[in-house]
């Protein structure tokens, strides 16, 4: 089996996208703990302060769903991405808008509140537009016990580290991005299912 070693930060949502996808595949992994205010070390291994920065067979691997997807070459099974071409188009669909599209309003709000002067009419409407996408993750799972359907999949992957904070939070994690995604994913009584995929991902292994 091939060296992989990961290097991560605590609380990191894209790390634990990585640690879900081991333990998916029974991969082991060397962590490497650094600290969220000194990434000297990540920054001189990769050329980039973002972690996770995996290290696979020499080679240094950036991106959390390009490690995702190295992993899966390596450990094609249990499999985190479907054989077929259509379905594998959707999957991939589906990664780029949760990371170029539904990410943005989470980062922009954590700004503006880490920000000299917040602007509370953009705070409201970031907030707003957050809280209202919570529906469309309990509409997809309308259709199986996971996102895009009966399976474990990396769309599951993706999404949980980020929506999970509608339900779970360690009280030592501070982050403002984190608080972000806890204050504006409310769950109340009008998403059972996002709740339960909630539950039933966290419940999975974890490298």
């Amino acid at each position: 089996m091939s060296d992989l070693r990961v290097h991560r930060i605590p609380f990191s949502t894209n790390v634990e996208r990585v640690a879900l996808a081991a333990g998916h595949k029974g991969l082991e992994v060397e962590w490497v703990d650094h600290r969220a205010d000194d990434r000297s070390a990540v920054r001189a291994l990769s050329g980039q302060d973002l972690v996770p920065v995996a290290e696979l067979d020499g080679e240094v691997v950036v991106d959390s769903m390009v490690i995702v997807q190295r992993l899966e070459a390596l450990a094609p099974d249990p499999p985190l991405y479907p054989a077929d071409p259509a379905a594998r188009a959707v999957m991939d669909v589906f990664v780029s808008w949760f990371n170029s599209v539904w990410k943005v309003p989470p980062n922009q709000l954590a700004d503006e509140l880490d920000g000299p002067d917040p602007d509370s009419s953009r705070v409201v409407e970031l907030g707003g537009l957050i809280s209202a996408r919570m529906q469309i993750f309990e509409d997809l799972l309308a259709g199986g016990d996971f996102l895009l359907g009966d399976s474990f999949a990396a769309a599951d992957l993706c999404a949980f580290p980020f929506l999970k904070y509608a339900l779970l939070h360690d009280p030592e994690d501070t982050e403002t991005f984190h608080r972000v995604l806890m204050e504006h994913q409310p769950l109340g009584d009008s998403h059972p299912r996002l709740r339960a995929w909630i539950e039933r991902v966290d419940a999975l292994p974890r490298a």
